[in-house]
């Protein structure tokens, strides 16, 4: 006879929000990744910088907890990660991950309000 479970007892996974291309290299992490966390992986076109910040506004991807950017060719089409941008992060957002080196891209000040962890290389860059 299979165990039932209660509805409180299943565990919700967190969700990341995949900003660029798929990956290239290394898929047996972003694999394990995906068994860990829901990926959600806007359309380039939702990418655009009008439409990131209304669909951040309105909540399209709901109150995701992390942000991952495994290139550093594509997922910045929103340009600058600036406080109008930022203040749109859902309160949950703990982890920006993105490739590349540097925080030019960036306002590490404002953005550090919103994440304890900001990554900007390292196996973020390999996948």
């Amino acid at each position: 006879m299979p165990l039932a479970m209660s509805p409180s007892a299943v565990s919700v996974k967190p969700t990341v929000l995949f900003l660029g291309d798929n990956v290239i290299h290394n898929h047996d992490i972003y694999d394990r990744l995906s068994t860990q966390f829901h990926i959600i992986q806007p359309p380039p076109a939702d990418l655009a910088r009008p439409a990131f910040l209304r669909h951040l506004e309105k909540k399209k991807w709901g109150d995701f907890h992390a942000i991952m950017r495994p290139s550093w060719h594509t997922g910045g089409e929103m340009g600058r990660w600036d406080r109008e941008l930022i203040e749109l992060l859902p309160d949950g957002v703990r982890v920006y991950a993105s490739a590349g080196a540097g925080y030019d891209w960036v306002d590490p000040k404002s953005l550090g309000g919103w994440a304890n962890e900001l990554a900007d290389a390292g196996i973020v860059g390999k996948t």
